[in-house]
């Protein structure tokens, strides 16, 4: 009987607590709001329960934003005496005579007292009257030459960013109180990477805790106050950008008071958080933090604030990376998963690989590595792509031009439909030393063949160490070859580009990422002069004049060229082979 009555007790207790959170908190408007009044905030500085501290109303500065007042405030706690406005403060909620003001979200660096501004709450409860367009929401923009050549785009896609903008002078302007990006297993130039990546959107990398994944540990839900963490990356990594929640209201949460990458509608996980200590900084202080319990997905990313729902969950694409060194047996595997955004997920596929190298072959010496991607899209069969690449210097800086990693960008960008990727796992295999050959150069057994007649190319490699080989590829010159100049262009399968006709769906991009030649083998590509046409994803060769006039589109969009293909080799190797060089001839004329 009396373990029924502590249930009952636990029960009423819960239906108490759920009944304050789905309650709409009582707010006041910034109309009423006047220099010398007093209230209190709420924020976590150390665990997960969130602690008061004082504060006195300094003034209201109008149109601080575009339609957005600020209300500037003087906090004062043990705490913020010392360390000042501190980085994670961001969403603090702030009550005046007992109603909620708004969200903690604005200071200046090198400031000598604690001195904030709040995003007024109203500005915040607008986000969440709008209605959401789903989770899926296609993205158009114009069609780059990395659909074409897939690899050639090297840099990653980023806004004009609002922290950009407003954290010109840090030391004159009041600006965002930065996000501390808690990173856990990052170090070196993945975490410069990440910094690179992240920074300017006001997120500030600190070394951090991750959970190794998702946990059962920490708060079940959200409460003003609390801590609350946005992961990019969980797993052997963590990335998560730590702030407090403003006000949450029947499943929704307001937090941050400013935006995080002012994005708009995204979807990324969001958590509870631990905070174990505020670092204190001359510069700016930092909370020190690590996510927790999953317990919901970001949904609105707004100039007033970040909206999350905690009836959902954000998607992320799991990443398994396996190293193997036949020669010493070693072998590890790391797993992580990382945030689905065409902006983001390759650079953090990157940052995670780099890490992983670094933590498994860091010898800076002669390495040579082979490596096969498989890519899970939705709705397609896997993606099989093989790399392989030598380097003086070690694995690490050969891991972000490895095809399987480099065309990531490539797909969640594409301009034809909007995708996901379902999963990815990368194996390498590498080997001390160097396993590569070059193209020295070549010639022909004769100088003017004929057409029909069968000639050698003979390629000269040459071997890390000097030894000289003769590779002979046997060509047949075409019957109508005649009196024509041909070229040949021989080279290592990476230096040398396939036909690609440009595309015009997602799988036609796919498929010209399936030409691209191996990178241990010599390729050899014999032309001469004509007309070729890109027409509806297919390359037309040996077009005659008037036929690629009449079916060049007026648009422009499709290219024509004055080269058609004869033929072209793929003759394997044993190693990787580098380099490019071309020969021309003119054919004979058979005589009857």
């Amino acid at each position: 009987m009396k373990r029924f009555t502590v249930t009952i007790g636990c029960f009423v207790l819960w239906a108490l607590l759920a009944g304050a959170v789905s309650a709409r908190t009582a707010t006041i408007p910034i109309s009423e709001i006047k220099p010398g009044m007093k209230g209190y905030g709420l924020t976590v500085f150390q665990g997960t329960v969130p602690e008061r501290f004082d504060v006195e109303v300094v003034d209201v500065v109008p149109n601080f934003m575009l339609r957005q007042n600020i209300i500037l405030i003087r906090c004062s706690h043990p705490v913020t005496d010392k360390a000042g406005v501190i980085g994670g403060m961001s969403g603090s909620p702030i009550f005046i005579n007992g109603k909620l003001a708004g969200a903690l979200a604005y200071g200046w660096r090198f400031s000598k007292e604690a001195l904030a501004g709040v995003t007024p709450i109203q500005n915040m409860l607008d986000i969440t009257t709008r209605k959401q367009r789903g989770a899926t929401v296609q993205n158009p923009f114009e069609k780059l030459a990395l659909f074409k050549k897939p690899l050639e785009h090297a840099g990653e896609r980023f806004a004009d960013t609002f922290f950009r903008r407003l954290n010109r002078n840090e030391s004159t302007q009041l600006v965002a109180a930065k996000t501390p990006l808690s990173l856990s297993g990052f170090s070196g130039e993945s975490w410069k990477m990440i910094e690179d990546t992240l920074s300017p959107f006001g997120l500030e990398p600190m070394q951090g805790g991750g959970n190794g994944g998702r946990t059962t540990e920490g708060p079940t839900r959200f409460e003003d106050g609390s801590a609350i963490g946005v992961q990019m990356i969980r797993g052997d990594l963590s990335a998560t950008g730590i702030g407090t929640v403003t006000t949450t209201h029947n499943g929704q949460v307001l937090a941050f008071g400013h935006p995080m990458f002012n994005m708009g509608e995204s979807y990324l996980p969001v958590t509870s958080a631990k905070i174990h200590t505020v670092i204190a900084s001359l510069a700016r202080s930092n909370k020190l933090g690590t996510p927790l319990r999953e317990l919901g997905a970001l949904v609105q990313d707004r100039m007033a604030g970040i909206s999350a729902r905690t009836d959902l969950r954000a998607g992320m694409i799991p990443v398994k990376f396996h190293i193997t060194d036949e020669r010493s047996g070693f072998r590890d595997t790391y797993d992580v998963s990382v945030a689905q955004r065409e902006w983001l997920t390759a650079r953090l596929v990157h940052s995670a690989l780099v890490q992983f190298v670094q933590n498994a072959c860091s010898d800076v010496t002669d390495v040579s590595a082979q490596i096969e991607g498989r890519i899970k899209i939705a709705d397609r069969p896997v993606l099989i792509m093989k790399d392989q690449g030598v380097a003086r210097r070690g694995l690490q800086e050969l891991i972000g031009w490895f095809r399987p990693a480099a065309v990531v960008q490539s797909i969640l960008a594409n301009p034809f439909e909007d995708t996901q990727i379902e999963s990815m796992e990368f194996d390498v295999n590498l080997e001390y030393g160097l396993s590569f050959s070059y193209i020295k150069g070549m010639y022909l057994t004769a100088e003017n063949p004929l057409p029909g007649e069968i000639v050698n190319l003979h390629v000269r490699l040459v071997d890390y160490g000097g030894r000289e080989t003769i590779v002979s590829v046997p060509l047949e010159i075409p019957n109508d070859a005649q009196d024509q100049k041909i070229k040949l262009t021989v080279g290592g399968g990476n230096d040398m580009e396939p036909p690609m006709p440009t595309p015009e769906t997602l799988d036609d991009m796919l498929a010209n990422v399936q030409r691209l030649y191996p990178a241990n083998a010599l390729v050899v590509s014999m032309e001469a002069p004509g007309e070729s046409l890109n027409v509806r994803g297919r390359v037309l060769a040996d077009l005659p004049a008037f036929a690629a006039s009449a079916l060049h589109p007026n648009n422009g969009d499709d290219e024509s060229k004055h080269y058609r293909a004869l033929e072209t080799k793929i003759v394997p190797q044993q190693t990787y082979v580098s380099g490019k060089h071309s020969i021309q001839f003119k054919t004979g004329r058979r005589t009857k």
